[in-house]
């Protein structure tokens, strides 16, 4: 009877590494341990076991809610970019809508598009040492390269925007022009307040007949005028205060235009010809573009500037470093497997359990960075079970796992969902604690000779919700932020199910070795696995697993 090769006995929870999808999710986060990497075979006593794999993971898709998948740059494409995604342009929107007296004015700065995809090559190094024949210990270091392309286009022409940006040398002009308006309206507010305050006693005294004859629009003209200071102000009255300008030749600026001539008339009734403001609101003269939005050659622009918080700008990310270092052992519960010349019982099986502490040597995501991916989620626990069994020339390992991550320490967002695809721009320390995993691995196997088996694969992983820690009054400044994380807007803070489809060939001289009939044990594998179906916002992944392990005689043997 043929008998297939040990694969490593530290459980895929050991090799676990965490992906971030951005949703998109964030810095959309999301894991996916390296599964279909562990058998129940144990390391002989005496003896070490090396296991090197390489594993590629590729993605530019994700499941969708309605069904299908969605691209993986959708969370960040949006067709008018504003205040959903920077919030600190509320005030500007403000300003707008009363300038142009429309409280459901949007403020836009045009369309985005982002196109993204994923690669993450994970190369998890485990030593493993045979104590005993039942009790084995080991230790992980995988070693992971993550590269999140990022390419954004914007569309800031008039069919998209009604808002531009001003550049940081347009603005010694755009702030003293605004400083002007202000300046007219306010006076011609103080004029009118002198009016009202004085024609009730005075009613012949110089401009206080037509005050007097309607005292109720002139006081609400005055009010306007006040209004609209305030708001011109918001926009920008100093010489690098400027930031955000209507879009010339907009139907904004149209607008806003008009309702400054309006005002002057009102004005005018009650205080004469030439009050207000002569000159309107400074306008972009040019469209908002990608260079607005990122910046050239380290330049600032507007996700530089106060508006937008503080954001990375949109582009290619790569990293490469440690994920989190791993230590563990598991424990051979039974073994009735063929270990000698005699003849194979007629069913072999054998099963293992164990377990591994995890260490926080990974580094975390950029919480303002939207397209950065993380390399672990930091320190915790993991469990891990796998049973093997063959009949004739068919065979198959089960193979179960938990892992328990630990909370966390990191800048994340203090205001709404810290996962969102643009995260409230208010950030600082925060705990996180990324979701238990549960994971169910099925691998098939027709053993095609003594030394050679074609596998097949099903993965079933269940992954909980992130969570994030309570504010206090140490790490929160704007007092009273939002304290618990809400239902992400795209699904990347949910609990979420994924089902894995694949295949794998592999050739082993392990139990071969061990039998006498060959000279060095050795084995390599190949699987290729594909995410079939999942939860609105896991990601739609490929996945290539190439894996060598190497026996060395330590020592002899009890």
């Amino acid at each position: 009877m043929i008998t297939f090769g040990p694969m490593p006995s530290l459980a895929s929870a050991l090799a676990r590494v965490s992906l971030l999808l951005p949703l998109l999710a964030g810095a959309a986060s999301a894991q996916s341990p390296l599964s279909h990497l562990d058998d129940a075979a144990p390391v002989p006593a005496g003896m070490m076991r090396l296991r090197v794999a390489n594993v590629w993971t590729r993605f530019d898709q994700r499941f969708a809610a309605a069904g299908g998948t969605t691209p993986l740059g959708a969370p960040l494409s949006v067709d008018s970019l504003g205040v959903a995604q920077f919030p600190l342009l509320t005030p500007i929107e403000a300003s707008l809508r009363t300038l142009a007296s429309d409280p459901l004015l949007r403020l836009s700065l045009g369309r985005l598009h982002v196109g993204s995809n994923a690669r993450i090559v994970t190369t998890p190094i485990a030593i493993e040492y045979g104590v005993t024949r039942r009790l084995s210990v080991g230790l992980l270091i995988p070693i992971v390269q993550t590269r999140r392309v990022a390419q954004a286009t914007v569309a800031g022409d008039s069919t998209h925007a009604n808002v531009g940006y001003v550049s940081a040398a347009a603005r010694a002009t755009a702030g003293p022009q605004n400083a002007l308006v202000a300046a007219a309206f306010q006076k011609a507010a103080d004029s009118l307040g002198v009016l009202l305050a004085r024609c009730p006693a005075n009613p012949t005294a110089s401009g206080c007949a037509a005050v007097n004859a309607n005292t109720a629009d002139a006081t609400a003209a005055r009010a306007r005028a006040l209004a609209f200071v305030g708001a011109v102000t918001t926009l920008g009255v100093g010489s690098t205060t400027a930031i955000i300008a209507p879009r010339a030749s907009s139907d904004l600026a149209d607008t806003l235009d008009a309702r400054r001539i309006q005002l002057n008339q009102r004005l005018q009734q009650y205080l004469g010809a030439g009050a207000g403001a002569a000159t309107g609101i400074f306008t972009a003269g040019t469209d908002f573009s990608y260079i607005d939005l990122q910046g050239r050659a380290g330049g600032p622009a507007f996700l530089g500037s106060p508006y937008g918080g503080g954001l990375d700008s949109i582009h290619t990310t790569e990293r490469i470093g440690f994920g989190d270092i791993a230590v563990g052992a598991q424990f051979l519960v039974f073994d009735r497997f063929q270990h000698d010349a005699a003849p194979p019982p007629r069913v072999q099986s054998r099963l293992v359990v164990g377990g591994a502490l995890r260490f926080a040597t990974s580094r975390p995501d950029s919480a303002q960075s939207v397209v950065d991916i993380a390399t672990g989620d930091g320190a915790g626990v993991e469990a891990h079970s796998a049973w093997d069994v063959i009949l004739g020339h068919f065979g198959s390992t089960v193979a179960a796992r938990y892992a328990k991550s630990f909370a966390r320490t990191v800048q994340a967002s203090l205001v709404g969902d810290p996962e969102a695809p643009f995260p409230y721009p208010l950030f600082g320390t925060r705990t996180r604690t990324a979701g238990d995993v549960l994971g169910l691995d099925v691998t098939p196997r027709l053993l095609l000779t003594e030394s050679l088996a074609l596998d097949g694969h099903y993965g079933l992983e269940r992954i909980g919700a992130t969570t994030y820690g309570s504010l206090n009054a140490v790490n929160d400044p704007c007092a009273n932020c939002q304290s618990a994380i809400p239902v992400s807007i795209d699904g990347t803070a949910l609990a979420t199910t994924t089902q894995r489809f694949g295949f794998g060939l592999r050739y082993s001289t392990v139990d071969m070795f061990a039998r006498g009939r060959a000279r060095y044990p050795i084995e390599v594998s190949f699987a290729r696995l594909v995410t079939l179906a999942g939860d609105p916002g896991v990601a739609k992944q490929s996945r290539d697993q190439i894996q060598v392990r190497l026996f060395y005689q330590i020592r002899r043997g009890h």
